[in-house]
């Protein structure tokens, strides 16, 4: 058996990798993998709509996002590691420093490899770090070995909901109606409400329609389970969207908001048990979210797994 490698191809490698994290789905915990959702999200969404509004901006953060990617192919079983950045905009100093490691379970002996590849190629003003899952032992083992340190200051959640039931349909208030992007695709609506409900009021913060569009191109993408409040006058009010992985059958909330003055009158929670009821009756067992405020725990999701960062000096 050969592990070779080689720098990412955007045309042949999207796919392959998001099969990698679909494959190794129910190690999740143990390893300290990317769901599918994330990896869509980041491609097709993140470093397209930090390019807004220059078109060729976009297009660049792309580019460079896709070629700072490194692959580790065995020849007996395909793609088995991955390291890649959240997105490559050069303005967002909070992210410089930061990849992620995805890998086999089978392959725990490259991560000696990937993290140097990572901190070759990622490591920004002294300094390198990547998140870690509290129950991936064998990756905290090998960043200590490495000279990494936990940093407790950031703790992020994976929150799970189990779909143990039927759920009732969402109460509104009157005059709301929850829509998806298959009823009514008014791209700079939704590009609105995304850049409102995220606490961005300056309109050249908002997503483009022509990044929505670029979202909507992603594999997993479903317009079906892109959904919305509109509010007796017209305006998108609350957001989310739904990932679903049929294989595992799970879905999972990638990203969920609600704009200002519209918050908390209920409406986050309908548009969020609209998007779990889409996904069971698609077949999924459980709904995951990439967070644990107080929001989600009062609708019924738990606390599942944390992860720190796990921070380095490089040179």
């Amino acid at each position: 058996m050969t592990v070779k490698f080689r720098k990412y191809n955007p045309e042949r490698d999207f796919l392959r990798v998001r099969d990698l994290l679909v494959q190794t789905y129910p190690w999740f915990g143990k390893l300290s993998n990317w769901r599918l959702e994330r990896w869509n999200y980041a491609r097709y969404f993140v470093s397209s709509m930090l390019g807004d509004p220059d078109p060729e901006q976009s297009a660049e953060n792309i580019r460079v996002w896709e070629e700072t990617i490194g692959i580790w192919e065995s020849d007996k079983d395909g793609i088995v590691g991955v390291v890649n950045c959240e997105h490559s905009d050069p303005h967002f100093a909070q992210v410089l420093g930061e990849a992620f490691i995805q890998r086999h379970p089978d392959y725990d002996g490259l991560l000696d490899e990937m993290l140097t590849y990572a901190e070759a190629t990622f490591g920004y003003d002294g300094k390198f770090r990547t998140p870690v899952q509290d129950a991936d032992i064998v990756f905290q083992d090998a960043a200590q070995e490495r000279g990494y340190q936990k940093n407790t200051e950031w703790p992020g959640d994976d929150s799970v909901f189990i779909v143990a039931q039927p759920l009732p349909e969402p109460k509104l208030p009157e005059g709301f109606k929850i829509k998806s992007m298959a009823d009514e695709n008014k791209l700079a609506l939704r590009g609105k409400a995304f850049g409102l409900g995220f606490n961005h009021p300056d309109p050249k913060d908002w997503p483009s329609a022509a990044t929505y569009a670029e979202l909507q191109k992603a594999p997993d993408y479903r317009k079906d389970l892109d959904l919305y409040i509109v509010s007796p006058e017209g305006e998108y009010v609350s957001f989310c969207i739904a990932w679903y992985d049929a294989q595992n059958q799970i879905g999972i909330l990638e990203p969920v908001g609600t704009i200002p003055g519209y918050r908390r009158r209920g409406l986050a929670r309908a548009v969020v048990t609209e998007a779990i009821r889409r996904v069971a009756a698609l077949g999924a067992k459980e709904m995951w979210v990439g967070s644990g405020q107080d929001f989600y725990m009062a609708a019924g999701f738990k606390k599942k797994y944390l992860t720190y960062s796990w921070v380095k000096q490089v040179h």
